[in-house]
C-alpha cells in the first residue's frame, strides 16, 4: 500500500526525491564514503519504497541500518514525518546513535543544518519533524507520543510485546507506516511471520551465458537448486553451471512471488551482496566456530530451528500408539484445561493421553468429570476466574486452580498451595513446558489414536518456540523462554495435565524412555516456504503419511523432488505484473 499524497508536494519548484537528494548533496556514509548503489544495488529500490508496510527479511552486515538513517531523514525533512525508530536494547540505541547516526550526520553539512543544535541519544529533531530512539526492553511503555512511521530495527532480538505497544502511536497518523527489517530468528515468528504475510520479492539475476533468470540458493544436499560451488568456490548458473561474475549480480530486478499482497517484502541474503564472494560464504559455512544456526540466520537471512526449539512433527509422532483407548470408569484420570473463549481440554492418566477437545461451557467438563468419578482436574485460572472456580465448586476435593508464573531460582517446579489457599498450585511456566516436550522426544507420554486424531493438536505446539532471553543492559543471553506464534491453548492444557500427573501418578513418570533415544532433527525454512527436509519425518498430512506408507512411496517422493525443481523453473509468480 502506497502513502497518501503528500499535501502541496508538487507545488515545490525545488523537491527532491530520495536518490536525487543522495546525488546533489553528496551525502556520505559514517565513513565518509559516498553513497552508491553499484557495489549494494538492490538497495535502490527499498530507498524508494513508501509502502504502508515494509518487512525486509535480511542477513547480518548488508548496509540497511545505512539506508534506513538516511531514508528516515530525508522524510522527515521533506515529508514531515515524526518517526519512532527502536532497537533491542537501551545499550544498542547508544551505540547505534552514537557510532552511526551522529556519525553520518556530521559528515553531511546538508544533513547537519537540518537537525536542530539541541538533541540527544534519544530523540533529533529534523526541521519540524522528530525522530525518536528506543530500546524495547526496558519496563518503560511505548513513548506517549504520536508518529507516522515506526521502524522496528532487528525485530527478532527485540521486546515483541512492546513492539506491538508502539502500533498505537500511529492511532492519529494519515500515513501509519510501519517499516521491520531484523535477521530471522524462528520460523513464523518475529520478521519471518511478517514475509509470510508480504509480497515476497526475491532478487533476480539473468545468467549471460544461457540467459536464464533465477535467484540465488544454497542447497548443498540438491544440486539443481545449489548455487554455490566449492570445487570452482564461485557463484554458478543452476541451469548451466556457467560462473556467475560479481557483475552479473549487481544487475538484477526484484520479482515479487505473492504481487498482491499489500505488504512489501525482500529478502535479502548475503549471496546476493557483490562484495562478498562465494568462497568467502563457502569459507563461513566450513568453519567450525559457525553454527548453523548462525550461518542460516545471518548469512543466508532464513529463519532456522533444531530440535531444542521446537517439538518437531515426527518426535511428537512416535508417540502415537494407532489405537483408540480409553481408561475404564473406576480408574484415575487427569483432565488438563486452558481456559480462555473456550476451554481447550486434554484427558489421560498413566497410560498416556487418550483425548482432546475444545468445549464452549463448563457442562461437557461436568459431564466428563460425572463419567470419571476418580477424574481430577486441573484448570488455568488465568483465562476464566470466576468459570474456573465454581467448577472448582461444583466438585470440591477434584479441581485444582493453577496459575503459570516466571522461572524463578527456587528448585520447587511446582508450588502447591496450603492452607487457605489448598487446591491451587502456582507452576513455573517455561520449565514445565521444557518437561514436557524432553518427554515427548524421549517417547515417554503415550498418544492413544491415530495422525488424523492429534493432528490439529500437534499444530498448537508447532506455536510455541523457544527464544532466548537478552540482558537489556549487556544484551549477553541469560536464559530462554518459550512464545507463542499462533494459538497453543492444548499445549497449555497438557501442561495443567501433567502438573496433575506430578501430584496423582507416581510424579508423572509414564513410561520408561526407550534405551536408544530418537536422533536429534533440524530444520530450516527457505524464502519461498518451502521445508527443506526429509519428506519421511516432517510436516506431511495425514493424507501425505498414508502415501509414504502405501506401495507409492517412490512416486510421492518423486513428486517431492519435482516439486523443488519447479521452484528454479519459469513459473508464473516470476514475472511481474
Amino acid at each position: 500500500m502506497k502513502l497518501p499524497a503528500i499535501p502541496d508536494i508538487e507545488k515545490e519548484k525545488q523537491y527532491l526525491g530520495i536518490q536525487e537528494w543522495l546525488d546533489t548533496e553528496h551525502i556520505k556514509n559514517e565513513k565518509g564514503q559516498p553513497i552508491e548503489f553499484d557495489s549494494h544495488p538492490f538497495l535502490e529500490d527499498i530507498f524508494n519504497d513508501q509502502s504502508q508496510e515494509m518487512t525486509i527479511m535480511k542477513a547480518a552486515q548488508v548496509g540497511l541500518s545505512t539506508t534506513s538513517i538516511l531514508k528516515n531523514h530525508f522524510d522527515a525533512k521533506k515529508h514531515k514525518l515524526d518517526i519512532i525508530y527502536t532497537l533491542p536494547t537501551d545499550a544498542d540505541v547508544g551505540v547505534f546513535v552514537g557510532g552511526k547516526v551522529n556519525r553520518i550526520i556530521a559528515n553531511n553539512i546538508s544533513m547537519l543544518k537540518d537537525v536542530a543544535d539541541k538533541d540527544s541519544v534519544e530523540s533529533k529533531r529534523v526541521g519540524d519533524s522528530m525522530i525518536y530512539f528506543r530500546g524495547t526492553w526496558t519496563k518503560k511503555a511505548a513513548i506517549m507520543v504520536t508518529a507516522d512511521r515506526l521502524v522496528h530495527d532487528e525485530k527478532d532480538s527485540s521486546k515483541l510485546d512492546v513492539i506491538a505497544d508502539y502500533q498505537a502511536r500511529l492511532q492519529h497518523s494519515k500515513f501509519k507506516q510501519i517499516h521491520t527489517f531484523s535477521h530471522p530468528s524462528l520460523p513464523e515468528t518475529g520478521v519471518h511471520s511478517d514475509w509470510l504475510k508480504s509480497d515476497q520479492k526475491y532478487w533476480f539475476i539473468t545468467c549471460p551465458s544461457c540467459n536464464y533468470e533465477q535467484f540465488l540458493n544454497w542447497d548443498t544436499e540438491n544440486p539443481k537448486r545449489m548455487s554455490v560451488d566449492f570445487e570452482r568456490r564461485a557463484f554458478i548458473c543452476k541451469k548451466c553451471k556457467g560462473i556467475l561474475a560479481d557483475n552479473v549480480r549487481k544487475k538484477g530486478r526484484w520479482v515479487a512471488k505473492n504481487p498482491g499482497a499489500k505488504r512489501s517484502g525482500y529478502w535479502v541474503p548475503l549471496l546476493i551482496c557483490p562484495w562478498i564472494s562465494a568462497g568467502d560464504i563457502i569459507d563461513r559455512f566450513k568453519n567450525p566456530e559457525t553454527t548453523t544456526e548462525f550461518f542460516y540466520t545471518k548469512i543466508l537471512g532464513l529463519p532456522y530451528a533444531d530440535s531444542a526449539a521446537k517439538l518437531l512433527r515426527n518426535d511428537f509422532l512416535q508417540n502415537l500408539t494407532g489405537k483408540i483407548w480409553a481408561p475404564q470408569a473406576n480408574e484415575r484420570v487427569i483432565l488438563g484445561v486452558d481456559t480462555g473463549l473456550r476451554l481447550d481440554y486434554v484427558i489421560g492418566n498413566e497410560k498416556g493421553l487418550f483425548m482432546q477437545g475444545d468445549a464452549s461451557d463448563y457442562g461437557e467438563l461436568d459431564d466428563y468429570m460425572r463419567r470419571w468419578p476418580k477424574m481430577i482436574a486441573f484448570i488455568d485460572q488465568g483465562g476464566d476466574l470466576i468459570g474456573s472456580r465454581k467448577f472448582q465448586e461444583r466438585w470440591p476435593g477434584r479441581v485444582f486452580l493453577c496459575s503459570l508464573a516466571g522461572d524463578k531460582k527456587g528448585k520447587e517446579l511446582v508450588k502447591w498451595g496450603t492452607k487457605g489457599e489448598h487446591g491451587t498450585a502456582t507452576v513455573e511456566r517455561n520449565r514445565m513446558i521444557q518437561l514436557v516436550v524432553g518427554e515427548f522426544r524421549d517417547r515417554r507420554i503415550p498418544v492413544h489414536g491415530t495422525e488424523n486424531d492429534w493432528y490439529e493438536y500437534w499444530l498448537d505446539w508447532n506455536n510455541l518456540s523457544r527464544i532466548k532471553v537478552l540482558d537489556p543492559d549487556t544484551n549477553e543471553t541469560k536464559g530462554h523462554k518459550w512464545v507463542r506464534s499462533g494459538r497453543d491453548h492444548r499445549a497449555l492444557a497438557t501442561v495443567f495435565w501433567r502438573i496433575g500427573m506430578s501430584r496423582f501418578s507416581n510424579v508423572g513418570a509414564i513410561i520408561n524412555p526407550p534405551t536408544q533415544h530418537p536422533t536429534p532433527r533440524s530444520y530450516y525454512i527457505e524464502p519461498d516456504q518451502t521445508v527443506k527436509f526429509n519428506p519421511d519425518d516432517m510436516f506431511m498430512s495425514p493424507r501425505q503419511k498414508a502415501i509414504i506408507n502405501s506401495q507409492e512411496e517412490e512416486a510421492y517422493k518423486a513428486g517431492i523432488e519435482a516439486s523443488l525443481d519447479a521452484l528454479d523453473s519459469t513459473d508464473d509468480w516470476r514475472v511481474l505484473p
